[in-house]
């Protein structure tokens, strides 16, 4: 703990620094008017930017930094040059010191302290320090006389233009790096409801796998006991009762696995409905994002009349995914693919059509292409099968989850138009177990 503060602190006192010499720098950026010493610098649109992004520092102790570096820097160069007398020298940097003393204080009480900080009150706030401080620095050069009208004028002109500029400057710069955040946060949530989807869809199968692991163990039991009734030789009954071993222990990581998995993935975020809108932003993002790394040419384009909110969505991304990702497949090689997404609600269905203009399926196929097992994505290299949920079980969780139907149109070398029908009212319903 200890070393965690005098970490914080030095941090602290390293900005001070950098602060202080940064505007003792701007400062010598300036054109002189109203009165001998009196100068508009670039020091002054500077420090609200400082006060703005280092809200955690005391605006008086960074103040006085910046008035012992800023004014004693300008009175040393000024010296240097011959061109002013000491006691006028000495005069320019007390104004100088004067105004960044009164514009901390000034930021001290009517801002800093309060604690309530919001950008309009800052503004309000920077305006008023620049404008006193000003006075304040100008008062001390004509000595507390001469004062007129036009000149306060022109100071509040300065003050409000100087102002003006620099909270614009760190108000866009914040909020652009809000905008950045807020994107990346998006990002990582529309990462997370994509991986969960995915996962979502393959437990969905591996329970109801287990039923076929089941029946494997049963069978391969029944065998045993036929075996031994026909006294066939010992060898073969071990071999039947440890395959019914062996798919007893498999059946029981199955079910862990699958538990573990759901359990993980069966939290707020998965369990909140979603709207459809937010479903298809999910899926034609990373849609978007294989596209350009595939170097595809590729227009994506949807359509969406749907306004509701689905509490099972992970289905629906998964489901949506494989469709247009079967479409980015159906496109490689072609120089002007096209894919469009369009959702519909008629009343008590909800209809969604994914079409594409690529190389299409043959007549004879397409009544295979639901069939499990059945698949024509595989490495030509390796001959690996790659993985995904693939349409059998796309159809399979339009019709057990949403109580729907898939239609395939296909012309080859036209497109291929995949439809979707899911009931509406299953579709506002949660998961069927």
């Amino acid at each position: 703990m200890f070393k965690h503060n005098r970490f914080i602190i030095y941090g602290r006192y390293q900005r001070i620094f950098v602060a202080a010499i940064c505007i003792a720098l701007a400062s010598q950026i300036n054109i002189s008017i109203f009165t001998p010493g009196f100068i508009v610098a670039l020091s002054p649109l500077i420090m609200p930017i400082f006060l703005y992004f280092n809200a955690d520092l005391n605006p008086i102790q960074l103040m006085l930094a910046i008035s012992l570096a800023s004014p004693i820097f300008r009175g040393l160069l000024l010296f240097i040059s011959h061109e002013n007398s000491i006691s006028k020298i000495i005069t320019y940097v007390l104004a100088d010191i004067a105004f960044y003393v009164c514009y901390g204080f000034l930021y001290y009480i009517l801002y800093w302290r309060r604690g309530m900080w919001n950008n309009s009150s800052f503004l309000f706030t920077i305006i008023i320090c620049d404008y006193i401080a000003n006075i304040l620095e100008v008062s001390i050069l004509i000595n507390f006389s001469h004062y007129t009208y036009q000149l306060f004028q022109a100071l509040f002109l300065t003050a409000l233009i100087r102002s003006l500029c620099s909270c614009t400057f760190a108000f866009l710069y914040h909020y652009l790096t809000l905008m950045i955040r807020q994107e990346n946060h998006e990002q990582r949530y529309y990462h997370f409801i994509w991986i969960a989807s995915s996962v979502k869809s393959e437990v969905y199968f591996m329970k109801k796998n287990i039923n076929e692991i089941e029946n494997i163990m049963k069978n391969a039991y029944l065998l045993n006991q036929n075996l031994q009734k026909s006294k066939d030789n010992l060898r073969n009954r071990q071999m039947s009762l440890a395959i019914a071993h062996d798919v007893h222990e498999l059946k029981k990581d199955y079910q862990n696995l699958a538990q573990s998995l759901g359990n993980y993935f069966n939290d707020e975020d998965t369990q909140t409905p979603m709207k459809f809108t937010d479903i298809l932003r999910v899926v034609t993002t990373y849609v978007r994002i294989t596209i350009k790394q595939n170097h595809q040419n590729i227009a994506l384009k949807v359509q969406n009349n749907v306004e509701l909110r689905i509490p099972n969505h992970y289905y629906i991304v998964s489901i949506l995914s494989n469709l247009v990702f079967n479409s980015v497949d159906a496109l490689k090689g072609k120089t002007n693919g096209k894919i469009q997404i369009t959702a519909e609600d008629q009343n008590e269905d909800i209809i969604i059509n994914v079409s594409d203009n690529g190389a299409g399926i043959d007549k004879e196929v397409i009544p295979l292409i639901f069939e499990p097992g059945f698949t024509t994505k595989y490495n030509i290299n390796t001959g690996n099968v790659y993985r995904g949920i693939g349409l059998s079980h796309v159809k399979t969780i339009i019709q057990e989850q949403f109580n729907g139907h898939i239609v395939v149109e296909s012309k080859i070398n036209k497109g291929t138009n995949m439809k979707v029908i899911l009931n509406k009212q299953r579709l506002l319903q949660g998961e069927i177990k």
